[in-house]
């Protein structure tokens, strides 16, 4: 067995052993036998007498056994016959000395002992049972000590920064006395202290009697919170103070236990009392911008604050006081004076301020109320300027470039602010039906898909994929059907398309957006026009093979003439009511011939030629010199029936008669012929608007830079009479959708309420429908004797087989 330090042969009682104890033990290293060695010498010397007797006698028996076997060797220790006493006066005069030296570290004086020596001789107490008498002695002495300490802080400096300062150096001071104590009386503390419950640990003790006479120092305890709090707000109000001293103090409270009791409650009082006073002086005088910014330099101040010298728990509940204060109350004003003006100009940065400090405040609701008004105030008011029609959806679309952005960029893609806003988009843009946003954004796509300058291919891809952001939200798609069908077949006639590749790039969106029924029609024209291709190839053949024969055409000039002509089949087309027009001879001589010619190729097919879509090329000499005129074929009609040759006059009335146009459209054509920016004809007398006593002839005047002109035809610019034909299509196509519905319900249901029949009609149709006009088509079923009504309940609906 191997043993660390000196055995001494001195021996000492088991602590607590009696007289009839018959052990011994040998003491490796005690202080105390140190101590009492000079007076057990006589035990030592008996007890060495007997320890070599023992071994002499174990020596002679091994060896006249050892011939035999070899014995065992057995040390044998015996016990005293007298019990060691201490010292008299052992224990005070230890105390004393051990009292000497915690009075010389309380008064921050040198300790004449070594620590060592001070650790055994605590270690001596507690082993002879003497650990309770110097606990007690020891509260005694730190008790008077911290009492004394913590009188002596009433009544000090009434500077708030200084007193902190006086509490803030007692603390640490007794801080340090207390772990110098707790270092030499560490045995004290683990031997008897942590076994024997209700007693505090020597730390503890300290921290115990510290706070027990700070609270009946009178006034401590109210002077150190208030003068934390006033350091705290000096601090707010942008005033140097030192975070040590706070940290110290705070720290101190914490360690006490007062804390929550003493400091928190008040400090967060006070900082709701602050942070109100100066949010309602804030928004007073400040703009929304300048609001935000302060309330986010606030919360991130009071959060290092937090970290820096505050409790850890202080932090949510601070924050929140914060929060409640200065934002909340304010919330409302906020977004009435500054969410509008913060996205019509598009400030992110403090869009995202906005967003960030009302989802601290539990605000998101009032910011998508906020937004849901604006996105439909501002539709309303684009709706309602009908003036600028022609830029609605441009407006449209830049506005939702506008809050994309904001969702995207300073509301962190909030899913419940985008559907909350794409709600607002649906209910505005179909207000009233829905049918003039539907019909514009048609016509914005007609521009677009003509071709601009300067303008690429891709960048009209974009376009399209915008607008068809807010096709989504049209519930009366029928109706841009209608519109989008009808541009579409003037450009497709009339070559107005800048790209194919865009017109089936459109075409593909419709389709995969609301599926293939719905772009059927388009498709049509796009296969009508190919077919038309082909054929006019084979007609340019058959042209070929006969355009030698004098029997072929009747008049000789028809040779010269190149023809173009679309088959279109009637069910993809807009309707256009037939023209009975003059066309020119030479136009009917290939007119004839191609009616000959498509006979013989598809037999049992009838021909009924659209006027009103022709364009042609028209080869003209001027004084000025020789043009080619890009012109429709009413125009070419008018100027190759009336004014081949010669310049006299020839009056409304009697060109009228030679080409048969009608009244409005007559005008219309030689008031782009007379009075546009191109004028091959002039009128007299002079003016903007055909009238009945209007003549014409060729202007001999005329002159122009290029070559081919192209006469800008008011034939193809939208007429009233043009647009409601379309409305009055659209509104006989939901007719014939509605009777459908209705039949397929009670069909289903045999009887039916009518409450509850208009609520399923109302759920089954893709456009928005007025009851009213719901009630009629119901009328009109029971008058073609598709449903009755029940005889004993008019309300109820009856379907008749």
């Amino acid at each position: 067995m191997s043993v660390c330090g000196r055995v001494s042969k001195r021996t000492w009682p088991r602590p607590g052993g009696g007289g009839g104890d018959k052990s011994a033990c040998i003491v490796i290293g005690s202080a105390a036998g140190a101590t009492a060695g000079a007076n057990c010498e006589q035990q030592n010397t008996l007890f060495e007498r007997k320890f070599e007797i023992a071994n002499l006698s174990a020596s002679r028996a091994q060896g006249s056994t050892s011939a035999a076997a070899p014995a065992k060797k057995k040390m044998v220790i015996k016990p005293f016959k007298v019990q060691p006493q201490l010292p008299e006066g052992f224990e005070d005069a230890t105390w004393e000395k051990l009292r000497t030296a915690v009075e010389a570290v309380q008064r921050n004086q040198p300790v004449a002992t070594s620590k060592e020596e001070l650790y055994r001789a605590v270690e001596d107490l507690c082993a002879h049972r003497m650990a309770a008498r110097l606990y007690e002695r020891l509260s005694a002495v730190c008790d008077a000590h911290v009492g004394a300490a913590l009188r002596g802080l009433v009544g000090a400096t009434p500077d708030h920064a200084a007193y902190l300062s006086l509490v803030a150096a007692t603390w640490r001071d007794h801080c340090a006395h207390m772990l110098t104590i707790r270092n030499i009386f560490l045995y004290l503390d683990r031997s008897h202290v942590l076994p024997t419950p209700g007693l505090r640990g020597i730390w503890d003790l300290g921290l115990h009697l510290f706070r027990v006479h700070m609270a009946r120092a009178l006034g401590v305890e109210t002077k150190l919170v208030a003068g934390l709090l006033a350091l705290i707000q000096r601090e707010r109000d942008g005033e140097d103070v030192s975070r040590d001293l706070l940290q110290a103090l705070l720290r101190m409270l914490s360690a006490l236990g007062a804390y929550g009791e003493l400091f928190e409650a008040s400090f967060l009082a006070e900082t709701g009392a602050y942070y109100a006073a100066e949010g309602t002086r804030y928004m007073a005088q400040a703009d929304v911008p300048h609001f935000l910014q302060h309330a986010e330099a606030r919360l991130t101040q009071e959060a290092e604050r937090a970290a820096r010298y505050l409790d850890p728990g202080t932090r949510k509940p601070l924050l929140a006081e914060v929060e409640a204060r200065l934002l909340a109350p304010h919330v409302a004003a906020l977004l009435d004076r500054g969410l509008d003006a913060l996205l019509d100009a598009q400030r992110t940065a403090d869009l995202a301020r906005l967003y960030m400090l009302l989802r601290r405040v539990h605000a998101l609701d009032q910011l998508k109320a906020g937004l849901v008004m604006y996105v439909k105030a501002r539709g309303a008011a684009a709706l309602a300027d009908r003036a600028r029609d022609a830029e609605l959806v441009a407006a449209l679309l830049e506005q939702r470039a506008r809050l994309d952005a904001a969702l995207a960029d300073a509301f962190a893609r909030d899913e419940v602010l985008a559907r909350a806003c794409r709600g607002a988009w649906e209910a505005f843009l179909n207000a009233g039906g829905g049918s003039r946003p539907a019909e514009l954004m048609a016509k914005y796509l007609d521009l677009r898909l003509r071709g601009e300058k300067g303008v690429t291919d891709e960048e009209v891809e974009a376009v399209l994929d915008r607008v068809m952001i807010l096709f989504r939200y049209l519930e009366g798609k029928d109706v841009f059907e209608a519109f989008y069908k009808r541009d579409l077949s003037k450009r497709l006639l009339l070559s107005k398309s800048a790209s194919a590749d865009l017109e089936a790039s459109m075409v593909a969106k419709l389709k995969a957006e609301c599926g293939a029924a719905y772009t059927s029609k388009l498709e049509g024209m796009f296969r009508d026009i190919e077919l038309s291709r082909d054929l006019m190839a084979n007609y340019t053949n058959h042209l070929r093979d006969h355009r030698e024969d004098p029997s072929f055409f009747t008049h000789a000039r028809s040779r010269d003439i190149d023809v173009s002509v679309h088959v279109l089949t009637t069910g993809y087309w807009p309707a256009y009511p037939p023209a009975d027009v003059a066309v020119p001879a030479e136009i009917q001589d290939h007119m004839a011939r191609f009616e000959d010619f498509y006979a013989i190729k598809f037999q049992g097919r009838r021909i009924a030629w659209q006027h009103n879509l022709g364009h042609c090329i028209l080869k003209a000499r001027f004084p000025s010199g020789r043009k080619e005129l890009a012109v429709s074929q009413l125009q070419a009609t008018v100027l190759m029936l009336c004014f081949g040759t010669g310049d006299a006059l020839v009056p409304f009335a009697e060109v009228k008669a030679r080409t048969r146009i009608e009244d409005g459209e007559l005008r219309r054509t030689l008031q782009s012929l007379a009075c546009g920016k191109v004028r091959v004809l002039r009128k007299e007398p002079k003016g903007r608007e055909v009238e009945d006593g209007d003549a014409f002839a060729i202007n001999a005047d005329f002159a122009h830079k290029q070559l081919r002109i192209r006469i800008n035809t008011i034939q193809l610019r939208e007429t009233v009479e043009e647009n409601e034909k379309t409305h009055e299509a659209v509104f006989r196509d939901r007719q014939y959708q509605v009777d459908a519905a209705i039949v397929r319900i009670m069909k289903a249901r045999k009887t039916l309420s009518h409450p509850l029949l208009m609520s399923e009609l109302m759920a089954q149709l893709k456009f928005p429908a007025k009851p009213l006009d719901l009630k009629k088509r119901i009328e009109s079923l029971i008058e073609r004797d598709y449903l009755e009504r029940d005889e004993d309940n008019p309300t109820m609906y009856n379907y008749l087989a």
